[in-house]
């Protein structure tokens, strides 16, 4: 970092472009920490709680580099089109403030920017692969008229005059969100994405989502439009500490009975002759199914070795014969997307989307692929899938080795090696920064109730004893709660014994987030339940007018990921890649990443105060460690249930503890 003589001139540098009165705690670190990264092109790793204010820290380190060398484009990646518009925000006020002329574009999905998907329902709810092909058939105008949206933007293959003029129209505007370019774009009769893509080719910032860089064929499209060369743009990925499960999500794919019931119906009607090959694969995940359920139950993945799982074993033909099988297949469901689209249905199949999961399934023989098999309840009937995962992330991100600069950053990027390692990132060009929280920590209490623990071995014993503490802590507290457990199946459980008089709400696979918030604002005093990794555990804000809703959070259990087969599988692949730090990656990381994630839900301004209440004495073991300094510090564990609930009332009724 610089020295303090260095910093005061750089506070004087940043005040050109940073758009507000007063600079946060801590703000001015990550700001030359930023600076840095892009100046040198590193690969930086930055963990900085809420309150810092990253977002605006990035775009003023930005045009500071910007002062100093041609650093490029800045490519900024976000989860959520909520983080996507505080980009949005914080760019305007940049530009009433110090006109620099800096030229921005916010890129959202092509199928969320399509005039025809929101115009049809059909089209609207089409999986994002059959959208694409749609997408392509029109423009190329495969199949039937081709689309006017797109003609309007390019004539062979060139940007049109009048795309050309309406960019330019549009760039010497404020800086628009996503659905105020749509409106642009479509009174003018053109295809608001493909303006997008356009636009970001003569901007210096472009704000997108995680997909825009993590799927190559993704990112060749948009950094092609954009004018992107790798070497020379810098990526943002915000909200990082995400990044290896949303990679994760992108390397896994998933078939069931149910597509493969669909598939046969689709080959009778268009009159595909398939060899037979959709049954043998009903039979063969049927017969996959049954025995896995007896193994390891319903809704539960079993791990397939290779015999279980070959298909040549299975149908007795060399593995070139049924991908040869599957090709046909596959062309037969082109031809009946193609009659689809004439007729002006969706071009969806079925027989497409079976052929092209088992050419994977057939041809993938990476050490890294594991195979699984999932039973599953539905109202209709048991319905199985059949699924692959990869356990290496890195085949996603790696390519961040190849970039300018880039910057990974979080409130909770707490594991600088693991991210380091897992990711495939360069250790000689990875930087690394952890800053504290910028808010007083007399308004944040830390308290450990060590006397129960959710420990599998321990779970049933103890689900009395937690839901008697639960129930003393939640009456001691004036205020709204939320309590997080590490599955559904204990958060039942504890619920039920719960002895509370105040109205509880529970997450659930159908819980809206609206729904949540209208409960928590309409209750003074409530209880809000939910899980690890859930819908309300990350990524969502629980305030009101920038402060926080909320007077206590309390995880019960830690939230290790669930021991399964799955588990097993990454321990091993880890321990082959990593060695001894395989039970750190593949356990005790993502647990402290959830734990801090659902604490980060507590304090949100800095007028906020309230308890976090972690109900497990296993904190106090290996996880203790890699827990930041101010936690280790302000951590104060309990035994006694009354003196316990007694310092979380007088710590909420304004004292201290």
């Amino acid at each position: 970092m610089f020295s303090e003589p260095l910093q005061k001139t750089v506070e004087k540098w940043a005040r050109k472009y940073f758009p507000y009165s007063e600079f946060r705690k801590h703000q001015l670190e990550a700001i030359e920490f930023i600076f840095k990264v892009l100046t040198t092109g590193k690969i930086g790793l930055l963990s900085s709680p809420c309150g810092t204010g990253k977002s605006i820290s990035v775009l003023t380190a930005y045009l500071m580099a910007r002062e100093v060398e041609n650093v490029g484009k800045l490519f900024i990646l976000t989860r959520t089109r909520n983080e996507l518009e505080i980009y949005a925000r914080e760019l305007q006020a940049i530009a009433d403030r110090s006109h620099t002329g800096l030229k921005a574009t916010m890129m959202i999905s092509r199928q969320e920017m399509c005039p025809l998907s929101r115009g049809e329902q059909a089209i609207g709810r089409m999986d994002y692969r059959s959208f694409l092909t749609y997408c392509s058939r029109l423009k190329k105008a495969s199949s039937g008229s081709p689309c006017q949206y797109y003609l309007r933007v390019f004539r062979d293959w060139k940007p049109s005059r009048e795309a050309l003029t309406v960019i330019e129209e549009m760039s010497g505007k404020r800086v628009l969100m996503p659905e105020e370019f749509y409106n642009e774009a479509y009174s003018h009769g053109m295809c608001p994405y493909e303006l997008t893509r356009l636009a970001a080719a003569g901007s210096d910032v472009i704000v997108g989502n995680y997909n825009h860089f993590l799927i190559e064929k993704a990112r060749r499209s948009v950094f092609a439009r954009g004018r992107i060369q790798m070497d020379s743009v810098n990526i943002v990925f915000d909200e990082a500490h995400s990044l290896p499960s949303a990679a994760t999500g992108l390397l896994s794919d998933e078939v069931s009975t149910r597509a493969l019931l669909r598939a046969r119906k689709e080959a009778v009607k268009y009159g595909v002759n398939d060899k037979g090959l959709i049954r043998l694969f009903q039979i063969f995940m049927m017969k996959l199914g049954n025995d896995a359920r007896k193994l390891v139950g319903v809704s539960e993945n079993h791990v397939l070795n290779k015999e279980e799982s070959s298909l040549v074993r299975v149908l007795r033909v060399p593995e070139e014969k049924i991908l040869q099988m599957l090709q046909d297949v596959s062309d037969e469901a082109d031809r009946i997307v193609s009659f689809k689209m004439e007729a002006g249905k969706p071009p969806v199949s079925y027989l497409g989307r079976v052929a092209e999961f088992f050419q994977k399934w057939v041809s993938e023989d990476s050490e890294d692929t594991v195979r699984y098999v999932r039973v599953e309840k539905h109202n209709a009937g048991k319905i199985v899938r059949l699924g692959l995962s990869s356990m290496d992330v890195s085949k996603t991100t790696r390519s961040l080795n190849r970039v300018r600069s880039a910057l990974l950053m979080s409130g909770t990027l707490w594991d600088f090696e693991y991210y380091k390692d897992v990711l495939g990132l360069e250790g000689h060009r990875v930087a690394t920064l952890s800053l504290p929280s910028p808010f007083k920590k007399e308004n944040r209490l830390i308290l450990v109730d060590k006397s129960v623990t959710t420990k599998y071995e321990l779970r049933e014993g103890m689900i009395d004893k937690i839901a008697e503490r639960l129930s003393r802590v939640i009456e001691s507290i004036d205020g709204r709660t939320v309590i997080y457990f590490p599955s559904y199946d204990l958060m039942e459980k504890v619920s039920t014994r719960l002895r509370v008089s105040c109205p509880i709400f529970k997450e659930d696979a159908k819980t809206r987030i609206r729904d949540m918030l209208k409960f928590l604002r309409g209750n003074n005093k409530c209880v809000v339940m939910g899980v690890a990794r859930g819908k309300i555990s990350e990524g969502v804000d629980l305030t009101s007018e920038g402060s926080s809703l909320l007077s206590a959070v309390i995880i019960v259990g830690l939230p290790y990921p669930k021991r399964n087969e799955m588990h097993e599988a990454l321990l091993k692949y880890y321990g082959e890649k990593f060695g001894e730090k395989a039970f750190e990656y593949a356990s005790t990381t993502p647990c402290i990443v959830a734990l801090a994630q659902m604490a980060g839900r507590l304090i949100r301004s800095s007028s906020d105060r309230g308890v976090i209440l972690i109900m497990d004495s296993r904190v106090y073991g290996r996880i203790r460690g890699k827990l930041p300094e101010d936690w280790r510090e302000d951590m104060q564990a309990y035994l006694k249930i009354e003196k316990l609930a007694k310092d979380i009332r007088g710590f909420l009724s304004g004292g201290s503890s």
